[in-house]
């Protein structure tokens, strides 16, 4: 009985779940992962830009406008045009170029052959094609007026060869008939089109000259009829042109002292030095190229691509969006104990002041953003304007008021952003070159920030 009693007594405790570090520390690296990646995704995101040497390319490119010496010829009767001389082909004086005639032309003496009839061959189909390929490679939305100009440049490229095949017939047949064949009154290039801008002179260009949505080009080749004055083709009397190109003000400085200029035909990559010469028209500025070949392959373009090619200079190429200005505080040189070991950071001991008003002394490490003969410049979130430096081992004191803004970029190479003094050398509308081997800027294959505005001093870049 007494041991059924003793049994009775026995009390069961509610045992504590197991210790496992394991468990823990897997949470702890979870939930540090979890962190982790909320961070990188609700960061701003630092696109890195590698640093290059080379010279800058691209140039400048214009789309210039054509001055040429135009004579606009006009048909003396009325009649049926049928057009003979090549377009851009040169005739000398008295060169046949047209005939103007009352009905068809007869190939041979009662055949009744008409010129309608005329039939194309390989060669001519095949210089047809290369038109309609190279019209279709340079397509732009921007610029549909060329639609039109091209319709009409493919109309009379056929009426051209289709007559050059009448001209072979009618010297094969001994053809006769209704012929009034019409010449050149001078030597020159035959053109087969106007514009209203035959007359235009340098001093009459503005920028509104060079809108092609408001430009019209007549091919006269569409006109089968004409009556007496209608302008049945011109001529270009003379080898030497001109083209005009628009400059803003920093380029026109830039080639204020250049009578030379190499450039470079975009249609089809040759490359020729010119006359130039700067035109100021009511404000504007406009450079002239004086050229004196080349006239036939451009005989009927008012506008031509070109690129100058410029004398650039060589050094690091970096994308305009990396640059950024950044204030520093000079510090004279007196007052900096250099680091041997790191050429890069300076001591300085600062003055500063406790709650109570007592002053004391802190030895401060600072980067080196540049230096002169006379001063270093540091970073100016280590130093507020009115603070003292000291001398060492001195009494003297120097107060920090003076700045100088500096232009650099932000060198991420050790996954913060540091900034970096750039001196630049040149630009274009996107890169620009800066000086290789300053021992406070870059080197080639460093890591910046493509976007300046995206990063600053001290950043953790992503």
């Amino acid at each position: 009985m007494a041991a059924q009693n003793q049994k009775k007594k026995i009390v069961k405790y509610r045992r504590l779940p197991g210790f496992n570090i394991g468990t823990i520390m897997f949470g702890i690296i979870f939930i540090y992962m979890i962190i982790c990646m909320v961070m990188y995704l609700t960061s701003k995101k630092v696109t890195a830009y590698e640093v290059t040497a080379g010279p800058l390319s691209g140039n400048y490119r214009f789309t210039a406008l054509a001055l040429k010496s135009e004579q606009v010829v006009n048909a003396g009767q009325s009649g049926t045009v049928e057009y003979y001389a090549r377009e851009g082909g040169k005739v000398g004086s008295g060169g046949n170029v047209y005939s103007l005639n009352e009905g068809s032309v007869i190939l041979a003496e009662g055949t009744g052959s008409d010129t309608t009839g005329a039939e194309l061959d390989a060669k001519s189909m095949s210089k047809i094609r290369s038109s309609m390929s190279s019209y279709a490679s340079n397509y732009s939305n921007s610029a549909f007026q060329n639609v039109y100009n091209f319709k009409a440049d493919i109309e009379s490229s056929i009426l051209e060869l289709s007559n050059e095949a009448v001209i072979r017939q009618m010297e094969t047949a001994g053809g006769t008939g209704l012929v009034n064949f019409c010449t050149a009154p001078t030597d020159g290039l035959v053109v087969y089109s106007i514009d209203n801008y035959e007359n235009l002179t340098i001093d009459d260009i503005t920028l509104e000259s060079f809108e092609q949505k408001n430009y019209k080009k007549e091919n006269l080749r569409l006109n089968r009829q004409v009556s007496t004055g209608d302008p049945v083709y011109k001529l270009i009397t003379d080898e030497s042109w001109s083209l005009v190109i628009p400059l803003d003000q920093r380029l026109a400085a830039e080639l204020a002292e250049k009578s030379t200029v190499r450039f470079r035909f975009l249609k089809d990559g040759t490359t020729f030095n010119a006359g130039f010469s700067i035109v100021q028209n009511n404000g504007t500025y406009f450079g002239k190229l004086d050229i004196s070949n080349s006239l036939s392959r451009f005989a009927s373009d008012r506008f031509v691509e070109i690129e100058l090619v410029l004398n650039r200079k060589s050094g690091l190429k970096i994308p305009n969006t990396a640059i950024a200005e950044k204030i520093f505080y000079k510090i004279p040189k007196d007052f900096v104990t250099v680091n041997e070991d790191s050429p890069g950071e300076v001591g300085i001991l600062k003055e500063t002041y406790a709650r109570d008003g007592s002053a004391s002394t802190k030895y401060v490490m600072a980067t080196v953003y540049n230096k002169t003969d006379s001063y270093y410049l540091v970073d100016s979130s280590q130093f507020k304007e009115g603070e003292y430096v000291l001398l060492k081992d001195s009494s003297k004191r120097y107060q920090i008021s003076e700045t100088e803004t500096l232009q650099g970029v932000y060198n991420i190479n050790k996954g913060y952003a540091v900034f970096r003094e750039i001196k630049v050398l040149d630009e274009n509308e996107e890169y620009c070159i800066v000086e290789e081997g300053s021992s406070y800027g870059l080197a080639q294959y460093d890591h910046i920030a493509l976007d300046a505005s995206d990063v600053k001093d001290e950043d953790i870049v992503y």
